[in-house]
């Protein structure tokens, strides 16, 4: 069960786990939203995306991608696209306490927060829509983009392959990767610090940072589902 709350610090936090992959869906996007509010109604300082216990994000939940139903298949689509670009551009300090695999859309989320803290482990880490034959919707590329080191682009984007936690730190899909021990403690420490950031000028700044990509990919939303994540294009594209 996903669930949210708001610590004494000021310090919102998401905790995602559906038991099972921690898929992006709409209950996924429900709870994200919560933080995402709580930041926009000033209740909190910072916000905290916590995976489960050896599992971040597994990414879209394909049964939405494969969903027959045209309606259905693009207000789940559309909703996780705006829910990630309201992460990338919340107002206040997002930190991602990645707590084990991270894949596809798992590692979009992840690097739409302003930091991203993983475990070492024998976990995965990446984006491999292209090993999935699936095209990037534009929001997803734009994050991407500003996650990763520009070196990485391609090997990390085009190549689709998935990384240990110490390879994902070399590339930018982490900041930093700690011992399990340590995880909870350096996440929280973080939090703390960036909260005491003035927001004002945080929230504006970060604006100036992304808003223009994030306006631009929020408008081709639509357009991007009919290219990159229509359900007959999964497992057939060469």
């Amino acid at each position: 069960m996903h669930e949210f709350r708001i610590d004494d610090d000021a310090i919102a936090h998401v905790y995602l786990d559906d038991g099972k992959a921690n898929v992006l869906n709409d209950a996924s996007c429900a709870a994200l939203r919560d933080g995402i509010d709580a930041a926009g109604d000033a209740s909190a300082r910072a916000l905290v995306i916590h995976g489960k216990e050896k599992t971040f994000s597994a990414g879209i939940d394909l049964t939405m991608v494969r969903e027959p139903d045209p309606v259905k298949r693009s207000a789940t689509l559309s909703n996780v696209a705006h829910t990630m670009l309201a992460v990338w551009t919340a107002p206040i300090p997002t930190i991602a306490a990645v707590t084990g695999h991270a894949i596809a859309g798992g590692a979009i989320l992840a690097m739409a927060c302003d930091r991203r803290i993983g475990v070492k482990g024998e976990f995965k880490l990446g984006i491999n829509e292209t090993r999935l034959k699936m095209v990037f919707p534009t929001w997803a590329i734009v994050i991407a983009k500003a996650g990763l080191r520009p070196s990485s682009w391609n090997q990390v984007i085009l190549e689709g392959n998935l990384y240990n936690p110490e390879d994902a730190v070399r590339f930018g899909i982490l900041d930093e990767a700690v011992e399990i021990d340590d995880h909870a403690q350096t996440v929280a420490a973080l939090a703390l610090e960036l909260s005491q950031i003035p927001t004002g000028a945080y929230a504006g700044n970060k604006d100036l940072l992304r808003g223009v990509e994030a306006r631009r990919a929020s408008a081709l939303v639509a357009q991007d589902m009919g290219a990159g994540f229509a359900s007959d294009q999964i497992g057939q594209s060469k």
